[in-house]
């Protein structure tokens, strides 16, 4: 009996040392699991490093939009339309000096007070029958622009016309006329008067 229980109980610690041994390929699978986790990290970690490199270097050399420039009244320069006064007038047409024929209507002694003045002021000048005058009101690259300014000021009264003018490298460019005036007091008038309404023009006389 005593070699049996001595038997059973060398047996029973047999089976315990052999159940706690732990085969080796588990140990070898767990290290190769383990050293690829760590060699993936560190992996990781460089991409994320030169990803943050590049995207740096590229912020800096994005440079900042600027702001649209806005003119007194806040509205942006590139939504006014684009015209050019002097660019395009023909050579049969000359610019009317702002001065000119005041000093003729002023001789009369003020007669725009009267009605009868300015009946007098509305004649031609002495020696300037022949002549004919005209106010460019703006011209456009835009046709359409050139019919909106049109419009505006055939609602203020004005007799407008648009006149297309073909230039040498090929563009064409879109006057906006007014008149004919044969006074040249009438047209500075009518030019003061366009002017106090926010419209610039340009006085034009018509060669013979």
């Amino acid at each position: 009996m005593a070699k049996n229980t001595s038997r059973r109980g060398a047996s029973r610690g047999g089976s315990k040392k052999q159940s706690r041994q732990v085969p080796g390929w588990v140990w070898l699978f767990t290290g190769v699991i383990g050293g690829l986790f760590v060699a993936f990290l560190v992996h990781l970690a460089q991409v994320q490093m030169e990803q943050g490199r590049t995207g740096g270097g590229d912020r800096t050399a994005v440079e900042k939009p600027q702001p649209e420039e806005k003119d007194s009244d806040g509205a942006a320069k590139d939504d006014q339309p684009k015209f050019d006064f002097y660019a395009v007038l023909p050579k049969m047409e000359v610019i009317v000096p702002k001065g000119e024929g005041d000093e003729q209507e002023a001789s009369r002694g003020g007669g725009d007070d009267t009605a009868e003045g300015e009946k007098t002021a509305d004649k031609p000048v002495a020696g300037r029958h022949d002549k004919r005058f005209l106010l460019q009101a703006g011209s456009f690259r835009n046709e359409k622009d050139a019919d909106r300014r049109r419009a505006e000021l055939i609602l203020k009264g004005y007799q407008a016309r648009i006149q297309p003018v073909d230039m040498d490298n090929g563009d064409t460019w879109h006057r906006v006329m007014i008149g004919p005036y044969d006074n040249i007091n009438t047209l500075h008038r009518a030019q003061d008067k366009l002017a106090a309404n926010g419209v610039e023009t340009l006085p034009i006389q018509l060669k013979d």
